[in-house]
């Protein structure tokens, strides 16, 4: 007899929100992390109104800020304000401590027994079962297991998904959190006009293949930046220069709470399902490769990854529809993401030219705020987005492509 049904490694949004779906269906879970909840975790934290949706229960204790769009600087410092008409689905911001940390004990109330402090060292894949054993060599079986421990996946590299994100499959990315009180922080980032929600600030042109962000919370800025790994160039050096032009604009002397980085990838993996274990979140790559966003599809996963693992206990051979039914949804999404992300970031000047394409064309502005928003598909506004450029401005979608 196993221990458990499932072991789930990594007690993340991928992670928590898999024990609990699975411990919601009668199953016996266990929930083990290396860390001690509540815990930190570098992060802008960027939630779509698609992540509440997804959820069955209501977060609304941890939403710091309500977000109804964005402002997109261009690389020559033009501003581009994408707010839908449309703002009954906002956008919200949160504290990964705290989200994270109320994700785990949403699965606690639901039947996991969870292991803190524990490192997974060594997985063992058997014919009727996995055995995980841990640094202090305590062995833990069960019929199946879920990597949904990060980039780093122990239960990936031991069980042969692969051998990690090399080049351009992974970006890298550093954040910090500043103090700068509650009405600065809405001076900030305020949607103009008086609407009571604020907006998230991307720059674009600095970095090759990303972003600068700051995104408001409560009394806090999340600053940082990102890029692909292969193509970065000090982004610490380039963060830093931003950050100076920044202080000295809003006039501001911030504390700086914390100052971390992390590492992640933007490619999905080639193989999420094997054997008796199954990978989700970060771990299978569900990161988007536009946006860096990966949240959704953590708690996605981990949703798909549930109700397949009901079904599996009763036949081994269901776990392979968990591939099936993220290539379906979640895989799609992030495959035409990521084509998008190739083209507005093969260089500057195709990020100028898409900014002041999205500047100077409401339905083309629409598209991305409704993107990024939520309100519409990756595919559907890719298709929109294509064929408007391609009608307004045919020199410039050509532009694009040389």
């Amino acid at each position: 007899m196993s221990d458990y049904d499932a072991i789930i490694v990594g007690a993340g949004p991928a992670g928590s929100t898999t024990a609990r779906r699975a411990a919601q269906a009668g199953l016996r879970v266990v929930l083990v992390d290396k860390a001690k909840f509540p815990r930190d975790k570098p992060c802008a934290g960027g939630i779509r109104h698609f992540v509440t949706e997804l959820l069955d229960f209501d977060p609304k204790e941890t939403l710091h800020r309500r977000i109804s769009g964005l402002a997109l600087f261009s690389p020559s410092g033009f501003r581009v304000d994408c707010v839908p008409q449309d703002r009954s689905k906002p956008g919200y911001t949160v504290m990964r401590e705290q989200f994270d940390n109320l994700l785990f004990q949403k699965a606690v109330e639901a039947g996991a027994e969870t292991k803190e402090e524990t490192r997974i060292t060594k997985v063992d894949q058997q014919l009727d079962r996995v055995v995980a054993t841990t640094s202090e060599n305590e062995t833990i079986s069960a019929k199946f297991i879920v990597g949904a421990d990060g980039i780093n996946s122990i239960v990936a590299k031991e069980l042969g998904f692969y051998r990690g994100w090399e080049g351009k499959t992974a970006g890298v990315a550093i954040e910090m959190e500043a103090e700068v009180g509650a009405s600065k922080v809405r001076e900030i980032c305020g949607e103009p006009g008086g609407y009571d929600a604020e907006l998230l600030l991307l720059w674009f042109g600095d970095l090759p293949n990303g972003y600068i962000w700051c995104f408001p919370k409560r009394s806090v800025l999340s600053l940082g930046a990102w890029c692909r790994q292969d193509i970065t160039q000090d982004i610490r050096g380039t963060f830093n220069k931003w950050f100076a032009k920044f202080k000295a604009q809003y006039s501001i002397d911030p504390e700086i709470v914390s100052d971390s980085g992390a590492r992640f990838p933007i490619v999905p993996a080639e193989e999420i399902a094997k054997g008796r274990a199954l990978l989700v979140g970060d771990a299978a790559g569900f990161v988007d490769a536009f946006t860096g966003e990966g949240i959704p599809y953590a708690i996605h996963s981990g949703i798909v990854a549930g109700s397949v693992l009901k079904d599996a206990v009763k036949d081994p051979r269901l776990l392979s529809n968990y591939r099936e039914q993220c290539r379906k949804t979640i895989i799609s999404d992030l495959m035409v993401s990521s084509s998008m992300a190739s083209l507005f970031y093969k260089r500057t000047k195709n990020m100028e030219t898409l900014c002041q394409f999205f500047r100077d064309d409401s339905y083309a502005n629409y598209l991305i705020a409704a993107l990024l928003g939520g309100l519409l598909t990756p595919k559907a506004v890719k298709t929109k987005l294509t064929r408007r450029i391609v009608r307004k401005r045919p020199g410039a979608a050509v532009s694009l492509l040389v």
